[in-house]
């Protein structure tokens, strides 16, 4: 798989299907979070490799990633392919994702305050 589809993939898995994230994967999100800062201006491939270790442990997210990548590259064979995000903004993006997804699943499970 491409680096950068892996990373797209995995990035549009937690912005639409945040319900494939089991609560252990959301508790372990912020260390995953610290993985990607530290790596963030590594290749493309160093980053894919870090979601994918990530997410190895995490069934459902790991095949809603594969899935999405499958329709990536379907996408990808029917359309002309457009470079819209810089690696530096992708990364910002698969970053904001994460926080977005720990904090809605984060009040999710906090019960209601009067």
């Amino acid at each position: 798989m491409e680096p950068d589809k892996l990373i797209q993939a995995f990035t549009q898995v937690a912005r639409n299907q945040d319900y494939v994230f089991p609560p252990d994967a959301i508790t372990a999100i912020p260390e995953l979070q610290a993985k990607i800062a530290e790596l963030e201006t590594q290749p493309p491939n160093v980053i894919a490799e870090a979601l994918r270790q990530w997410y190895i442990n995490y069934e459902d997210v790991r095949d809603a990633v594969l899935i999405e990548e499958r329709e990536i590259d379907k996408v990808s064979k029917t359309k002309p392919e457009i470079q819209e995000n810089t690696q530096e903004n992708r990364y910002r993006v698969l970053q904001d994702e994460l926080k977005k997804l720990q904090a809605k699943n984060t009040a999710a499970s906090q019960p209601n305050q009067p």
